[in-house]
């Protein structure tokens, strides 16, 4: 199929249930996957991924070590980067165009012209294709919350992972940390195995509160396993016994984590995890716009040689700290600048405070319509005293930048839809 037929379905999904209309509740989803004649409950071994930061990642991890063990996989993330085929996993690739335009006809079948937002219908889309292609473990990602998301459809995942919860989608789980807690939490299911990632410790309070009642087994990191980077190899440990492991490939102290929780995951499973075939799991990870360093491509055409360039998709407090924290490790004397853009559904003064004492300067996009008008970037970055300017598109901002500082550090961050467009161009 032609990628413009592609698109072409995708407007039409666009247009007739809007990706930006969010309505946290199961009845349409449950509807239509009655209609559909319930594809999930073919699933088997079913793991869940929730949480704010660090899903992605973690899907990623777990679906590399089981198939590196020797297991089949399918996964379901979302959003996707570049291509929508992204989101769908069918164990050694992306769904295909032909594929997914099949299915989006089956689907739109079933659901008859009946009311279904975006992400409903792509999840229906998806279990479905898993029901056409077996496989021994399906990995889900949720989307925005807990229980009242569309992946929040399987009466006995064999795992459910929590990653780092924190201020995100206020609009939607908000307005408090409690009540985001509350809402991932609300997805766990009795006679699970829980695993928890790193939490602050007001999420851990919340966390237990919510979870106090679940008698799952529950399994959390710093207390059940732990992970460490001693002499430039990653550390694992829990009751069973050590791993020594490479690094994990993507950048950041948080991909150990990351990586750990996968482990854990597959570990209360009873699965024998091979230490070399893991650490060759976890070294060969990687997904786009991750702390994603840009070293050839049509992007570099835009930098100087000497211009070290990132792509990052964080666009909360905490994924900029994660960003902060990296990029403060390795500045040694380059200045950094970022190229940046941000939805207006996130917390804008959030995110750039963490870089306040870091950057030089930001170039300002005005990616598409619900992203922050440039005057509003511009006031927020001058309220933390952070110089900044607008400028036409990512190529634009790229070029300028390299031309001040052709040894600077440029990082494009704010949004996953703004590494997306960059990373388009770097193809």
């Amino acid at each position: 199929m032609q990628p413009n037929k592609i698109q072409f379905l995708l407007n039409r999904l666009y247009q007739l249930n809007p990706p930006d209309r969010i309505e946290l509740t199961l009845d349409r989803i449950q509807r239509l996957l009655k209609d559909l004649k319930h594809p999930e409950q073919q699933l088997s071994n079913v793991i869940t991924v929730t949480g704010t930061n660090g899903k992605g990642s973690t899907c990623e991890y777990l679906k590399n070590i089981l198939k590196e063990h020797g297991y089949s996989v399918n996964v379901y993330t979302s959003p996707h980067i570049v291509r929508f085929n992204e989101r769908i996993f069918l164990n050694e690739n992306f769904i295909s165009d032909d594929e997914f335009e099949q299915l989006v006809y089956e689907v739109d079948r079933a659901n008859n012209h009946q009311d279904i937002t975006f992400f409903e219908f792509t999840t229906a889309l998806a279990f479905l294709a898993f029901s056409k292609h077996k496989t021994d473990y399906h990995i889900i990602e949720t989307g925005l919350g807990g229980i009242g998301d569309s992946t929040n459809v399987f009466e006995q995942p064999v795992a459910q992972v929590l990653t780092s919860i924190s201020l995100d989608h206020l609009e939607y789980l908000g307005p408090t940390l409690q009540d985001i807690v509350r809402n991932k939490c609300g997805i766990i299911k009795e006679k699970t195995n829980i695993i928890i990632s790193k939490q602050s410790s007001e999420a851990m309070k919340f966390m237990d509160e919510q979870l106090k009642r679940n008698r799952s087994k529950k399994f959390i990191l710093s207390e059940d396993f732990q992970v460490s980077e001693e002499n430039n190899n990653m550390i694992y440990q829990d009751n069973i016994g050590l791993m020594d492991l490479s690094l994990p490939k993507m950048k950041g102290k948080f991909q150990l984590e990351n990586a750990a929780v996968a482990i854990q995951t597959l570990r209360s499973l009873g699965l024998d995890l091979n230490n070399k075939k893991t650490s060759d799991a976890i070294s060969k990870t990687e997904l786009p716009a991750r702390i994603q360093e840009i070293t050839k491509g049509n992007l570099r055409n835009h930098v100087h040689d000497e211009n070290r360039l990132f792509i990052d998709g964080s666009h909360n407090k905490e994924g900029g700290k994660e960003l902060a924290n990296f990029l403060s490790k390795i500045q040694g004397k380059q200045r950094i600048y970022f190229v940046f853009g941000m939805l207006t559904s996130k917390n804008l003064k959030d995110y750039l405070e963490n870089f306040s004492s870091l950057i030089t300067e930001i170039k300002v996009v005005k990616l598409r319509e619900n992203f922050y008008e440039i005057t509003d970037v511009l006031k927020a970055a001058k309220e933390l005293g952070i110089h900044a300017n607008p400028t036409k598109n990512v190529a634009s901002g790229l070029a300028q930048l390299a031309l001040q500082d052709p040894e600077s550090i440029i990082v494009v961050c704010g949004s996953l839809y703004l590494s997306g467009s960059a990373l388009e161009l770097n193809i």
